[in-house]
């Protein structure tokens, strides 16, 4: 079976719950694009749908 991949994730939302020292420290990351679209052309088009606001 397929591990999920683990990596360092970098955050600067410094309001988020799961940001210590500019490193995203969630259980899980979860990315969607924007409104009803399945797809995203550019970061400015991806949300991190993981942010909670301290």
């Amino acid at each position: 079976m397929k591990q999920h991949p683990r990596m360092e994730v970098m955050c600067h939302v410094q309001n988020c719950k799961f940001n210590e020292t500019d490193y995203c420290f969630a259980p899980k990351l979860e990315v969607n694009a924007k409104g009803n679209s399945e797809m995203a052309n550019s970061s400015d088009e991806a949300l991190c749908t993981t942010f909670q606001p301290q």
